[in-house]
């Protein structure tokens, strides 16, 4: 047998060849890619006194601060089919907060001590990458994914969630997560649990979660329960009546929610990676009505919140900004982190000129009580949305929050321009 002798260039070019011969072109394999998502830009300034301090009165410092900013962000997701049953899901996210008129503290670059906005990683990652199964009426998605709780918006982690709809307008879900993303959005990010050698925040936790949804003409309801790992249980139910009466539509939504903190008392960070500050942790409960209309280009509702903590301590109804709870202004209102028991009130009201602009106004009143001290507060929001097309869309809106005089009020002005793919 006579052997051959084939130099490395020889044996890489075959290599590519062969490869390039059972290749698949690119039309074959982006004609079954569903791609999804949005591109957003946002200015925003703030004259505002960010923060917590524990005060009564929707926590606010004292001293104010002014700040302008550009903020870009995008999240691209593609979905492909990989056979009859099986599909891959993989999002890309840019996000980038850049201070006007301050070129140091632009975020734009990506890489080493980049971190990005909502701690994702960096300006630039890979936001979602899962794997999902169809069979029947049952899809299971494992992988990184956005979580879709009741008790959060849009904070991803790593897990697996089962879907089915095999009752007739009923959707039943079961999830599991870990290495929850420690979104900006998660007032309870600084409480540190476990012993001073091995802290812990409660984003380290494993999050676990049922849910039935349903929908059966003219009601539909959510009933959630959520289990983050010797934190806190968290339930959720919201029902939902609609009514049209001739050319006038009519809801009515409730809801009702309650926390079961699992521990007495949290550290908090200071900064110091050692001594943690112990911070009380209490129950609490939330009720909810909206009542709302459209009619003839009007739109408005009404609405009552009352959110009661169980003792002196703080607690949380959602876990990552407002989650699906009723909810109503801009600023105001934080279901995530409070220490108060609180009524609060809503009245919003708008009207659409050719199905293309809407102007509108949001008024906030609320009042919190903690160990017989009272404060109130209250939110007034101007609001212009353009719908350009059914993709592109333009809105502004300023916001004005007025608390007790010991407490300095906050202005926020936002422009944003947002294409959904």
């Amino acid at each position: 047998m006579k052997l051959v002798k084939l130099s490395l260039a020889t044996i890489i070019a075959a290599g590519a060849l062969a490869s390039v011969a059972s290749a698949t072109t690119l039309e074959e394999a982006i004609k079954n890619v569903e791609v999804t998502g949005y591109a957003r830009y946002r200015f925003d300034s703030k004259s505002n006194t960010a923060g917590r301090t524990g005060t009564t009165g929707f926590g606010a410092v004292e001293e104010a601060d002014t700040t302008n900013s550009h903020r870009f962000t995008s999240d691209i997701d593609f979905k492909a089919a990989l056979d009859d049953r099986f599909f891959g899901v993989i999002g890309f996210r840019y996000d980038s907060v850049d201070y006007s008129g301050e070129r140091i503290g632009a975020k734009t670059m990506v890489g080493t001590d980049d971190w990005g906005e909502d701690n994702f990683g960096q300006t630039f990652n890979v936001r979602q990458f899962y794997l999902g199964y169809t069979a029947g009426n049952t899809t299971i998605t494992a992988g990184r994914q956005v979580l879709g709780t009741f008790f959060t918006d849009d904070m991803v982690g790593t897990g697996i969630k089962v879907l089915n709809s095999d009752i007739s307008g009923l959707t039943l879900v079961g999830m599991a997560f870990d290495n929850l993303q420690d979104d900006g959005d998660i007032g309870t990010r600084y409480l540190i649990l476990g012993s001073s050698q091995n802290p812990e925040s409660v984003t380290d936790r494993n999050l676990y979660g049922v849910a039935a949804i349903g929908s059966y003409d003219p009601v539909s309801f959510q009933l959630w329960y959520s289990a983050l790992d010797s934190v806190a249980q968290l339930y959720a139910a919201d029902v939902t009546l609609g009514a049209s009466l001739g050319d006038v539509d009519l809801s009515l939504q409730a809801q009702a929610a309650g926390s079961s903190m699992w521990a007495n008392n949290a550290g908090s960070f200071t900064g110091d990676p050692v001594n943690h500050p112990k911070v009380a942790l209490d129950d609490a409960t939330f009720l909810a009505v909206e009542l709302g209309a459209k009619a003839f280009g009007f739109d408005g509702s009404v609405g009552y919140v009352n959110l009661n903590t169980q003792g002196d301590g703080v607690s949380l109804i959602s876990f990552e900004d407002q989650g699906g709870f009723i909810t109503a202004g801009e600023d105001l209102l934080d279901y995530t982190l409070f220490n108060y028991d609180a009524n609060i009130y809503f009245v919003t009201a708008g009207y659409t000129f050719a199905d293309k602009v809407r102007v509108g106004a949001d008024y906030v009143g609320a009042r919190a009580e903690q160990r017989g001290n009272y404060a109130d507060a209250y939110e007034a929001v101007a609001r212009v949305d353009y719908k350009y097309s059914k993709k592109l869309n333009f809105k502004a809106w300023y916001s004005y929050i007025n608390r007790d005089n010991t407490l300095k009020d906050d202005e926020h002005l936002r422009f944003e321009a947002r294409y959904n793919f």
